[in-house]
């Protein structure tokens, strides 16, 4: 089966949202789908000086980039997202599975089947919000629209009291990760003998935990805290308000070598907040949101501490594949802390988050849920 995945992501880039989509090509791929994916040719969000952005991403060869003209004007987003929908019936593809409203608004118009995936509320997707939701009810309407995919059940709730008619044409799968490398170059951490390695991955802006650390290092003397990731100016701000000198910013890192980080600490750390602003409008995921560091800690079979909101619950369970406390009781952390200063309970959380992760949540996984959710079998097509 021939996909055009449409995607707005800068690529290559830091953002969650390219490693996801870049994911998900590679996951269609490995379930025999030949694949394109388009995203906009622009300059701002990317990361300069990556050679290679197959290596960046760690993934293979089975698919095509497809750059798609960027406007310096306004509207930009619904120009490139007509050229992608234009380039996409021109070349005859089966299915277009789009994370681009504008792509799947337009391809939906030329009759190309499309899926269309989005994780927060269309109401809430920034400064276009309306006219956003203008276009998203009337591709709900298309013969073309096959469904829609929710990141979780939470979402899927808000777009069935919404929208009524997308009853029984949401599919809810979580993000996901690759199954944790068998190589990868480890990362050595300083000797500190009988401590506590404990690590945070990901990026550092409100409502996604440096407030939970930056407390956390204070009050747990007996550990070492390592953050990996984040924008500069967040790491200079964060250095600059912490006086304690059991925390290391180890800075940005590809997200191909994070698995070294990860399978140096002994416990990791979602600390989520309830809200979690992602524009600058003011936008709120906390309540929708499936972190792709939640998959990649239980990919590593690491012990997990991770803040009891019900969004988190759809995948972790207290006591069971981790532990779970209050996203704002720092008290309640560091007895977690304590708790996993023993190596048997670390090996117990780790053992069965890896059991869960490999039954339900790897990206091949992911990618095959959604294709058989909506009635598509795989067939390999040459990409033209």
């Amino acid at each position: 089966m021939k996909v055009a995945y449409l995607s707005n992501s800068a690529i290559p880039s830091r953002s969650a949202n390219s490693v996801h989509v870049v994911k998900m090509c590679q996951a269609l791929v490995d379930n025999d789908c030949s694949v394109v994916l388009f995203f906009p040719d622009v300059r701002v969000g990317i990361e300069f000086g990556v050679s290679d952005v197959r290596e960046h991403y760690g993934v293979g060869s089975g698919f095509l980039f497809r750059r798609v003209f960027w406007s310096r004007f306004s509207g930009r987003e619904y120009i490139s997202g007509l050229l992608a929908a234009i380039d996409v019936f021109r070349r005859w593809y089966d299915l277009a599975l789009s994370r681009c409203l504008p792509s799947a608004f337009f391809a939906a118009l030329f009759n190309v089947p499309v899926i269309f995936e989005f994780h927060q509320p269309i109401s809430d997707s920034g400064r276009l919000s309306r006219l956003n939701e203008f276009l998203f009810k009337r591709l709900i309407r298309r013969k073309s629209f096959v469904g829609f995919v929710a990141i979780t059940h939470a979402l899927k709730a808000h777009y069935l009291e919404r929208y009524p008619e997308l009853e029984g044409r949401i599919c809810v799968a979580p993000d996901g990760s690759d199954p944790f490398p068998s190589e990868f170059d480890t990362v050595t951490l300083p000797p500190r003998p009988g401590r506590l390695q404990v690590g945070y991955v990901g990026q550092l802006y409100s409502g996604k935990g440096m407030e939970v650390v930056s407390k956390l290092c204070h009050l747990a003397p007996f550990a070492d805290f390592h953050v990996v990731g984040g924008l500069q100016s967040d790491i200079d701000k964060w250095r600059a308000e912490l006086t304690a000198e059991n925390i290391t910013f180890h800075g940005y890192v590809p997200h191909s070598q994070t698995p070294g980080y990860i399978a140096a600490f002994d416990v990791l750390l979602l600390p989520n907040q309830n809200k979690i602003t992602w524009h600058k409008a003011g936008g709120d995921i906390g309540q929708w949101t499936s972190p792709l560091k939640m998959f990649e800690y239980m990919s590593a079979a690491k012990a997990i501490i991770s803040s009891d909101i019900p969004v988190l619950r759809e995948v972790l369970q207290d006591e069971v594949n981790a532990l779970l406390c209050p996203p704002d009781d720092a008290e309640a952390w560091v007895q977690a802390l304590h708790r996993l200063e023993d190596a048997a309970l670390r090996a117990r959380l780790g053992e069965r988050a890896l059991a869960d992760f490999l039954a339900n949540y790897t990206w091949q996984r992911r990618a095959q849920n959604i294709l058989a959710h909506f009635g598509y079998a795989s067939s390999n097509r040459e990409v033209r």
